[in-house]
């Protein structure tokens, strides 16, 4: 398979970064090429593939494949996919019915974490995105053609900025689906409810009355949403504002209770302890902050 391995063939530009004691915990960029592939026999699959970085790329013209967990997928123009290196579900390729040049453009990325975020990404967006050619995103990678066949040096936190920066472009409209969904606005609509009415009642019962909604609709769309039960999410807003209390003000333990919603003194410190392991008078005494 010669046109698998002769990158001065396919690649029509590229562009590698050097990052010099990179930060850890922030993917880096790998490299920036644009690419154009003819043959069938062009496929790369994830089962036999190494474990390390991850890659965004995106069609800028005519038609590549991908198959996510055994289904099949047309990659044309503006249809991108994000996934790591090593992911077994994935393998895309030239389709064997093409009869034009597959055009794409494609960051690899690599570092400790990169694995990581980019399988959550995966699980929560899924794979593939919808990336217009003339997006930031786009622009931002073809800017790199200015500099093709170079080696870009970078600091650690621009290359951390480049990488973030463009991972965030790709996930822009998903973010702004989930934003303008049903569910989305309902969960927001709770959760303001929440933060000016601490003191009253807020359970899920009270709160389904005054949405409308049924209560197991509230508390399955909650909890999608923003990964916590509402009684837990509830529970970390009392208690942030309890925290604030006693460090900001001179008010009582017990008056402080009341106004976050604690319907007893004792139920208060009983959940402040075990959530926070102090009691509401250390915490004041220490002056401590505790990550809630």
């Amino acid at each position: 398979m010669p046109e698998m391995n002769d990158y001065a063939k396919v690649r029509k530009w590229q562009v590698q970064f050097e990052v010099h004691r990179p930060f850890a915990t922030l993917p880096l960029p790998d490299i920036v090429v644009e690419e154009e592939r003819s043959s069938p026999l062009y496929r790369l699959d994830g089962r036999l593939r190494g474990d390390s970085g991850g890659q965004l790329s995106i069609t800028l013209g005519g038609r590549g494949g991908i198959r996510i967990a055994g289904v099949d997928h047309p990659l044309t123009p503006g249809r991108a996919f994000l996934h790591n290196h090593g992911d077994r579900d994935v393998c895309y390729y030239y389709p064997s019915d093409g009869t034009e040049v597959w055009n794409f453009l494609w960051m690899a990325f690599d570092g400790d974490y990169v694995k990581t975020l980019i399988a959550e990404i995966n699980r929560k967006y899924g794979y593939l995105f919808d990336v217009p050619l003339n997006s930031p995103l786009v622009a931002k990678l073809m800017s790199f053609k200015n500099y093709q066949n170079e080696i870009q040096v970078l600091s650690p936190l621009e290359a951390g900025t480049l990488a973030l920066d463009a991972i965030g472009m790709l996930c822009a409209s998903k973010e702004s689906e989930l934003r303008e969904s049903p569910r989305s606005s309902l969960t927001r609509d709770v959760q303001t409810v929440i933060a000016a009415e601490t003191a009253e009642r807020l359970d899920a019962e009270s709160l389904a009355r005054r949405f409308r909604i049924s209560r197991e609709h509230l508390s399955r769309t909650f909890r999608e949403q923003t990964g916590s039960t509402l009684h837990d999410y509830v529970t970390r807003i009392r208690l942030r504002m309890a925290v604030d209390l006693l460090l900001q003000t001179r008010l009582t333990a017990k008056e402080i209770a009341a106004r976050c919603g604690f319907s007893e003194y004792s139920i208060f410190y009983r959940t402040f302890k075990r959530r926070l392991g102090w009691s509401p008078e250390t915490l004041r005494d220490n002056g401590f902050r505790p990550d809630i």
